[in-house]
């Protein structure tokens, strides 16, 4: 067999159901074929699908020369010379030059940062408010990406940024997007909006279209991340800790420097990274904790036994052993991303089935996290789960990916969250809100609740 079956719909219609019900879709494919079938959607080569920890394993062990990543079903624009879309001796460079700052002891460094952050938001908040959760997450994310990968100071500086990077996230991170990916190839979306911000930079007339505004947006934020990177070139960066200034002078093995649209490039992708993903995982994990009072009030037992009545420390942010483990069980239960793609350039023999170059492998996230055979008791949220096991295996657990395209932000949106978590919810005593509906929808590339959900406030202690 060179590819095993699937769904017999047309592309177009396997792409509707999917992105009407994403987790749904998958189990009904699985229960159907088994543990690997092929979607096919529209414009797209054949998409393999597997949870199969075997093939899982394989697909992740492939070599750099086996598959590529620039047609990666990414539809919004953040750049080409982002870390997703790059392939071979160009990609291992700049991950490798992307590292340091993500990782080991520059981490705390942004604590107090975070921790400041979402303390000020949630001193917002009275108690009886009834707010979209979502909102308050991505709010918090949005201030960290500004002050610790940006390195811009909140308020004024931070404001002529803010307003455009909403405007076009909000407009290339929404259900439509995913739609219109589906229907027309995502790598036809990317160069449709970044034809668009292209024209729009010599334009004198007013956008008057969506994706206009929305290039508007995405150039106004492009010209402020070159101007920084290169005042931090020109002016140097001495006693500066952010992403941005330690990419500006960080160099090679050979002694060069990234060039600056590669710089922006990267710091664009970590601006979705660190905000868009965070913000969704840090949802779900809220939306899960609030349904299940034992995990949650054990959550709350952790965070005082810890901290006390006081901030989140980042010295001591390692001990919130059951809380990082709320996080994770999250994760594997609604992970933000359905699967992993890799886009083959060479024919693989993968378990029964021989692939012909152009096949999209799948390892399936969403599937993969609600095996049985891995998962005992599945659709249960039971974060004890993590406290029995601390390290599962990659290949039955990868809500970050995994192989040489693990993400590379993992430890930093593990630490943030940890912290952002701790914070709200030693400060904010929360509740569903009447008739909250917590159900996943795409948000251009990641799934996140619907904006129907929704949590009330209680009680709201500002020390």
């Amino acid at each position: 067999m060179s590819l095993p079956p699937g769904p017999s719909e047309l592309p177009i219609v396997q792409a509707m159901k999917f992105g009407a019900d994403p987790y749904g879709f998958l189990e009904q494919c699985s229960e159907r074929f088994g543990d690997s079938f092929t979607l096919q959607l529209p414009f797209d080569p054949p998409r393999v699908v597997t949870s199969n920890p075997a093939l899982v394993r394989q697909i992740f062990a492939l070599k750099a020369e086996d598959y590529e990543q620039a047609q990666q079903a990414f539809p919004a624009n953040i750049g080409e010379r982002s870390l997703l879309f790059l392939d071979g001796e160009e990609h291992k460079r700049d991950r490798q030059l992307l590292m340091p700052p993500l990782h080991g002891e520059r981490l705390r460094s942004y604590a107090l940062g975070i921790q400041e952050i979402t303390a000020r938001e949630a001193k917002r908040l009275r108690p009886g408010d009834t707010l979209e959760v979502h909102e308050l997450l991505q709010t918090i994310t949005l201030d960290v990406v500004l002050q610790c990968i940006f390195g811009m100071r909140l308020g004024a500086e931070s404001e002529q940024v803010r307003e455009p990077l909403v405007r076009w996230l909000n407009g290339v991170m929404q259900p439509l997007t995913f739609f219109a990916a589906s229907a027309l190839k995502s790598t036809r979306v990317r160069a449709f909006l970044d034809g668009v911000a292209s024209r729009r930079l010599n334009s004198s007339r007013p956008a008057l279209l969506p994706w206009e505004r929305w290039a508007d947006a995405k150039n106004e934020v492009i010209a402020v991340l070159r101007s920084k990177v290169e005042h931090a070139r020109t002016h140097g960066t001495e006693g500066r800790e952010d992403v941005l200034a330690l990419l500006a002078t960080a160099r090679y093995e050979d002694g060069t420097s990234m060039e600056i649209d590669g710089i922006v490039d990267e710091l664009v992708t970590l601006l979705i990274g660190g905000h868009e993903t965070t913000a969704n995982t840090l949802t779900w994990t809220l939306a899960h904790l609030l349904a299940n009072r034992p995990a949650h009030q054990r959550v709350l037992d952790e965070i005082h036994r810890v901290f006390g009545g006081g901030p989140v420390v980042a010295t001591r942010a390692q001990e919130l052993v059951y809380t990082e483990a709320a996080i994770k069980e999250a994760m594997r239960l609604t992970p933000i991303a359905p699967a992993v793609g890799r886009h083959l350039r060479r024919p693989v023999e993968l378990g029964d089935w021989s692939l012909p170059p152009g096949t999209i492998v799948w390892p399936c996230v969403a599937l993969a996290h609600r095996r049985a055979d891995s998962w005992p008791n599945p659709e249960q949220y039971r974060p004890e789960r993590f406290l029995e096991d601390s390290s599962p295996s990659t290949n039955t657990f990868f809500p970050f990916g995994g192989g040489r395209r693990t993400c590379i932000g993992v430890a930093f949106a593990t630490f943030e969250m940890r912290i952002v978590l701790a914070e709200l919810l030693r400060r904010l005593d929360l509740t569903l809100a009447e008739g909250a509906k917590v159900e996943g929808e795409f948000r251009g590339i990641t799934i996140a609740p619907k904006k129907e959900f929704r949590v009330k406030v209680g009680a709201v202690r500002n020390g």
